[in-house]
């Protein structure tokens, strides 16, 4: 065919027929057609969103946590206070957010669960939809009770109550952790000066008096678990308010242990600072010392028992 016999397009619509018949308008043309189908699928999904925010159902609130595997140490006062802690924390805008659409939801909860004051360290967040949250997470279980400094009262007076403290030094809830307590030997700590910071937080102090009391309470559990002589007392209790003394002050003592049986045990520092301590033995010969003494004293005998020291060296030996 000739140039001249091709037939000249008069109107928009018969060019716009001609475009689509050839390979290039073919693609156009798909292309068209997948843009409007994503078009009408984000319109659909946007309305179904706006839907589902509207269902109460699909919200996930504080009330939609729940912890699983459990240690068996958690208690039923302890479980109820996993779950109201976690009401007192929750904010108002995460339970506007549907599961169904957050693709961040994950990371956002456990975000917002690192601020439980129970809670150590969340293992797993399990999303159920449509609005189930089960949490897997270590528990914090006290190391010691402390005879705390938590203000003071109208007449100027120091206030005091008994708080356990986990073995990262974080206060816990004496109420939500009472019957644990009870049913426990958990050793209490006395004569730290500092003032005891609110429950979930970190206790510090500059003289490390919290730090050294923990590492005391860690060694009279294990001293609990190793004084296995007959009629053998227990210890119950820790004073770390001598913690620090000055190398001339050291003689004195600056950890002394409480037994049972009411007599008090000179320990000296406990192996988190031995730095500088001249003479001080360690754990293993202080517990064999101590064994030694217990053995070879009577309960009648109301003196010190003090293991800091080899005999030959020990005040008043």
């Amino acid at each position: 065919m000739s140039r001249t016999d091709v037939p000249e397009l008069s109107t928009t619509p018969e060019r716009i027929h001609a475009l689509l018949a050839t390979p290039l308008g073919r693609a156009l043309k798909a292309t068209l057609l997948g843009a409007l189908a994503f078009l009408v699928l984000s319109l659909v999904v946007r309305q179904a969103r706006a839907a589902v925010h509207r269902i109460v159902a699909y919200r996930i609130d504080a009330t939609d946590v729940s912890f699983v595997d459990l240690p068996s140490f958690v208690d039923e006062r302890m479980r109820a206070g996993l779950l109201s802690a976690v009401t007192e924390f929750w904010p108002d805008d995460v339970a506007k957010l549907p599961a169904l659409y957050d693709a961040n939801l994950d990371r956002r909860l456990r975000e917002l669960l690192s601020a439980h004051p129970m809670l150590r360290e969340i293992e797993d967040v399990d999303v159920r939809y449509p609005s189930d949250v089960r949490v897997r997470a270590s528990i914090r279980a006290p190391q010691a009770r402390f005879h705390a400094r938590v203000g003071t009262d109208r007449a100027g007076r120091s206030v005091f109550v008994d708080v356990p403290v986990d073995e990262e030094a974080f206060v816990l809830d004496p109420d939500t952790y009472g019957p644990m307590l009870a049913d426990r030997h958990i050793v209490m700590v006395t004569g730290v000066e500092a003032l005891c910071p609110a429950v979930g937080r970190r206790w510090s102090d500059r003289l490390e008096q919290v730090a050294e009391g923990l590492a005391a309470a860690r060694v009279a559990n294990l001293l609990n678990e190793e004084l296995t002589i007959p009629g053998a007392p227990r210890v119950k209790g820790v004073d770390v308010a001598a913690f620090p003394a000055a190398p001339k002050d050291r003689r004195r003592g600056e950890v002394v242990l409480t037994l049972s049986d009411g007599r008090r045990v000179q320990w000296g520092r406990t192996e988190r600072d031995l730095v500088g301590v001249v003479r001080e033995d360690g754990y293993d010969a202080k517990r064999d010392r101590l064994v030694d003494l217990i053995e070879a004293r009577g309960t009648a005998d109301r003196r010190e028992l003090d293991v800091r020291f080899p005999p030959s060296t020990r005040a008043g030996s």
